[in-house]
């Protein structure tokens, strides 16, 4: 039996991946550049007790002067495809005033990616606001739609016909439940009422901004596909639980439905609407971006009022990551063929990753969750790509550098990269389009490509993949 997780798409014939399918990896400005200024950077300075480690994203990874270098490896590991998040404070610094340098380093990030055949994913809006912005409102202010949709039409007129595949918004519902009811990232709200808000002005940018993309697009005669990357993190009741059961459908709809329900319809859905028309809402969506990465078990909590009454209970018997995220890949084949059935858009895994600090998980991961992506193609939904997050460890948020889903390492110190296991897994998946049945073990080297070339990993001896006991819970039987 496979070391795979329980319920996971069986893992004991490979899959083949689709011609023209998009395999890469994902990743966000704030994150990875370095040298920025906006709404993140000035709260990890004033308030460095927030991240976990202690450290900021002054310097990230210095994406912004080795973007070059990093996706010549990206492109080594065979990967054909990359995303990519446009900062709009970079962009924009003053409201109005837009920095030809920064739109010039972006047309060659953009320019890079095709040189080396990758297809450029680009998301405009990533967590992060321009501190002039944030300082007016943020998202709750009033003119935040169309000053959005002014910053798209100046990268889409910028970018031209080189990116096809837009994304206007990374994730709006964490963005609203993280920031404006938890109130744990900027501006630090704690309010569901406040949350609501900000889904419905988040709504009212994509909105905006789709508009501006497609109309620089039919000026200029092309088309383009504009999504949002949405975040689906099923909540499932405890089992046996009448109270969960009665719970737990509410903040699953407003965190997981909300937003594409109110797109399909064309309209701002209760609770945070009252059903009013809003022009250019329906047909928004030309595809559908998923970020995933865990199903949740709730059960109900009366103190928990910020998450609508329901809090986490792990499942014992499900695998965990380092970030504490039950490992299912079966839930994740669930997540597309449920979206598929409902919405009938084309799919594009914008983000899908694992927390692991000792590389022991991801090469499993990775090729568990291919598998059950293909398994919900063969049943019926038009899966268009995937894409992992990410290439290289990077700042994640208020974990700082701790939490590690990159293929490849980046050492703090020196900032040199150093392929793991789990790319050299990845990129014979990239290059063969084949998923493997069993995952190579420990032991797997990635040969760091040369200038311009392409790396080849060398993989040695046989095995099945296993979620190790020690970190993440139980595994399967081997």
């Amino acid at each position: 039996m496979s070391g795979s997780v329980a319920g996971a798409v069986p893992a004991g014939a490979s899959r083949r991946i689709p011609e023209g399918f998009l395999l890469g990896t994902a990743s966000a400005a704030h994150q990875v550049e370095g040298g920025l200024w906006n709404d993140w950077m000035r709260m990890e300075r004033q308030d460095p007790w927030r991240i976990k480690d202690g450290s900021s994203a002054a310097a990230a990874i210095d994406h912004l002067h080795r973007y070059r270098e990093d996706l010549e490896m990206l492109a080594g590991l065979g990967q054909n495809a990359q995303r990519f998040s446009i900062e709009w404070a970079r962009v924009e610094p003053e409201p109005g005033r837009f920095d030809a340098a920064a739109l010039r380093h972006y047309a060659d990030v953009v320019a890079t990616c095709r040189r080396l055949g990758m297809e450029p994913v680009v998301t405009l809006h990533h967590f992060t606001l321009p501190v002039w912005l944030a300082d007016r409102g943020g998202l709750l202010d009033r003119a935040a739609p169309g000053l959005f949709a002014r910053y798209a039409a100046v990268c889409a007129e910028f970018l031209g016909d080189a990116v096809r595949w837009w994304v206007t918004i990374n994730e709006p519902n964490v963005l609203a439940a993280v920031a404006y009811s938890a109130g744990q990232w900027p501006p630090h709200r704690r309010s569901p009422v406040a949350a609501m808000r900000a889904q419905a002005a988040l709504l009212r940018m994509h909105v905006a901004a789709t508009r501006a993309l497609r109309d620089v697009a039919t000026r200029r005669g092309h088309r383009v596909m504009v999504s949002i990357a949405h975040h689906e993190r099923p909540f499932r009741p405890l089992p046996g639980s009448a109270a969960a059961r009665l719970a737990a459908p509410l903040p699953h709809y407003l965190f997981n439905r909300w937003f594409l329900r109110s797109c399909a319809t064309g309209r701002l859905l209760p609770p945070v609407g009252g059903g009013q028309h809003l022009p250019g809402l329906a047909g928004s969506l030309d595809y559908l971006g998923v970020n995933f990465y865990t199903e949740e078990r709730v059960r109900f909590d009366p103190r928990a009022y910020t998450t609508l009454f329901v809090s986490p209970q792990p499942d014992p018997s499900v695998p965990r990551s380092a970030a504490g995220w039950a490992i299912d890949p079966d839930a994740f084949r669930r997540v597309l063929t449920d979206l598929w059935r409902e919405f009938h858009l084309p799919l594009l895994v914008t983000e899908n990753g694992v927390a692991d600090e000792d590389d022991e998980l991801r090469p499993a991961y990775i090729t568990d969750h291919l598998r059950a992506a293909m398994e919900a193609v063969r049943e019926g939904a038009d899966l268009r790509g995937y894409l992992y997050w990410t290439g290289f460890d990077n700042f994640e948020w208020l974990d700082g550098y701790a939490m590690r889903f990159g293929l490849i390492a980046v050492d703090r110190a020196t900032l040199e990269r150093r392929p793991k296991r789990s790319a050299a897994v990845y990129a014979e998946i990239c290059r063969s389009r084949v998923i493997p049945p069993c995952t190579p073990p420990p032991g797997a080297e990635v040969s760091p490509p040369a200038p311009g070339g392409r790396a080849r990993p060398r993989v040695r001896g046989s095995g099945r993949p296993r979620y190790p006991a020690g970190r993440t819970g139980s595994p399967d039987p081997g």
